[in-house]
């Protein structure tokens, strides 16, 4: 199974993208994901989980990931 592609906006934001087709563009300040949730690990980890379909997917990410779940929901 493919995972879920997250990675950041040249914007400032976030961008996810599920294989079930679930997408969203998450702004630097803004709204909560709304077709994700997404859960700080440790370190630089995050796991994100699709709403539509349950697919789940660990990240690592060597980028400032400030913005990424501020606001995001738990």
């Amino acid at each position: 199974m493919q995972e879920i592609e997250l990675m950041s906006d040249p914007a400032g934001g976030w961008m996810a993208m599920c294989p079930c087709g679930a997408r969203e563009i998450r702004a630097h300040e803004g709204p909560v994901w709304a077709a994700f949730d997404l859960r700080h690990l440790e370190g630089n980890r995050y796991c994100i989980t699709c709403r539509d379909c349950g697919h789940a997917t660990e990240h690592f990410t060597h980028q400032d990931a400030t913005g990424l779940t501020s606001a995001a929901s738990s």
